[in-house]
C-alpha cells in the first residue's frame, strides 16, 4: 500500500475522478486546498492505493492486511504533517529569541540533537535568565549548567559494587571491560573480570590474554548459578562481561537482581535502535549507561539528547582503541560533545599527519 498525490483544479471534481479510477471505496488520505500554481489556485488530493494499482482495477474484498496498510499510510502522512507544522512553529517562535539562543539552537540541531528538545532547552535558558541571553558568554554558561542538571552522572569508581555490562552486539563490551578494569586497578581498587557465555567458551580468549598481560584476575563460566557463587564467595569488585545475545542478558538480569547493571550503547546507535534494545527487557530503568566509540561519529548531539531522554545516569564514555581511552562525564564534557563534535577523531588525525 502506498500514497499517491494528484493535483486538480477542483476538490469535488478531483475526488470524483479518483473514485471512478480506483473504485467508490477509495481511501482519501489528505486534501490540501488553495495551493497557488502560477496564477491559478489548485488542490492536492492524496489517496491510499495498492502497489502496482492501475486505474480501473478495484478489488472489493478488503483484508485486514489492506486495512493495516492504509492505517500505516495514514499515520505516516499525519506524522509528516505534524512534523512539518511543528517545524514551522519552532521557526516562527525562534524569531522572538535573542541571537545567541537562535545560534545555539541551530548548532544543536546541526550536530544531531533532537529539534523539539533543543527548543525546550533554549526556552528554559531564556526563561531563567531573560535579557542576559542576549550575551553569548552568559547564554552558553547557563546552557552548560542546564545540561549538567538534565544529564545525571554516576561515579563508577566510588563503590566496590560489582556490575554487569549489558548492551547490543557491537557495543564494545569486552573492550570496555578491559578499560574499566585497568582504570580501577590504577586507582588501587581490587578488581577482576568475569566472562559469562553459555554457548561459546572461545569468546573469552581475548580476555585471557589481557589478564596475563595486565595482571588483572580473570575467570570464565558458562553457568548462571556458578556466576552467582563467584559473586558470593569472592567479594572483590567484578566486571561481568556478557555477549550481545539478549536471551543471555535477560537470564543474567533476572538472576542477578542486586548487581548493578550498566548498559553500553555505541555512539552510532540512534533513538529507534536504543528503544528497541530497552523494550526487550521488562526492567532496565535503573541501569546506568556508558556510550562507547565516540571516535566513530562525526557529530555527537544525539548522544546528549538520548542521555536526557533516557533519564538514566551515565558512568563514562569511551573514545578510542587505547586501553586508557575512557572519558569521565561532566557538564563541560556534555557541552563539548554537543558543540564540538568528535574532537577525539580530529586529534587522532592530526597525530597521523
Amino acid at each position: 500500500m502506498k500514497v499517491k498525490t494528484y493535483v486538480f483544479d477542483d476538490v469535488k471534481k478531483g475526488i470524483d475522478i479518483l473514485k471512478s479510477e480506483y473504485g467508490p471505496d477509495t481511501i482519501i488520505i489528505d486534501v490540501k486546498e488553495n495551493i497557488k500554481s502560477g496564477s491559478n489556485m489548485t488542490c492536492e488530493i492524496s489517496v491510499a492505493v495498492e502497489d502496482g494499482s492501475q486505474p480501473g482495477r478495484y478489488d472489493p474484498d478488503r483484508t485486514r492486511e489492506k486495512t493495516e496498510d492504509i492505517w500505516n499510510c495514514t499515520t505516516k502522512l499525519l506524522l509528516d504533517k505534524i512534523t512539518l507544522l511543528e517545524s514551522e512553529i519552532i521557526t516562527d517562535r525562534l524569531k522572538s529569541y535573542p541571537l545567541p539562543l537562535r545560534f545555539i539552537y541551530g548548532k544543536m540541531v546541526e550536530n544531531g540533537f533532537n529539534a523539539r528538545l533543543a527548543m525546550a532547552i533554549i526556552s528554559e535558558v531564556y526563561s531563567n535568565i531573560g535579557e542576559l541571553a542576549k550575551e553569548t558568554i552568559k547564554a552558553n554558561y547557563f546552557l552548560k549548567d542546564l545540561l549538567g542538571e538534565k544529564i545525571k552522572i554516576s561515579e563508577i569508581t566510588n563503590t566496590d559494587d560489582s556490575f554487569v555490562l549489558l548492551g547490543p552486539a557491537g557495543a564494545g563490551k569486552t573492550q570496555t571491560a578491559k578499560k574499566l578494569a585497568v582504570m580501577h586497578s590504577a586507582l588501587g581498587k581490587s578488581v577482576s573480570i568475569v566472562a559469562y557465555d553459555s554457548v561459546n567458551s572461545e569468546s573469552c580468549n581475548e580476555l585471557k590474554t589481557f589478564s596475563e598481560d595486565a595482571g588483572i584476575p580473570f575467570s570464565f563460566t558458562a553457568q548462571v548459578d556458578e556466576l552467582c557463587s563467584m559473586l558470593e564467595k569472592d567479594r572483590r569488585k567484578k566486571i561481568i562481561d556478557i555477549p550481545g545475545r539478549v536471551i543471555l542478558q535477560k537470564a543474567i538480569v533476572e538472576k542477578l537482581k542486586d548487581v548493578k547493571r550498566i548498559v553500553l550503547l555505541p555512539a552510532g546507535a540512534r533513538d529507534e535502535k536504543i528503544r528497541n534494545y530497552f523494550n526487550q527487557f521488562s526492567d532496565l530503568n535503573t541501569a546506568e549507561l556508558i556510550f562507547t566509540k565516540l571516535d566513530d561519529e562525526e557529530a555527537l548531539g544525539h548522544v546528549c539528547h538520548n542521555l536526557i531522554m533516557l533519564g538514566q545516569p551515565v558512568c563514562c564514555f569511551t573514545a578510542g582503541a587505547n586501553i586508557r581511552d575512557i572519558v569521565m562525564p561532566s557538564k563541560e564534557l556534555f557541552y563539548k560533545i554537543l558543540f564540538e563534535g568528535n574532537k577525539w577523531k580530529r586529534e587522532e588525525e592530526k597525530q597521523l599527519q
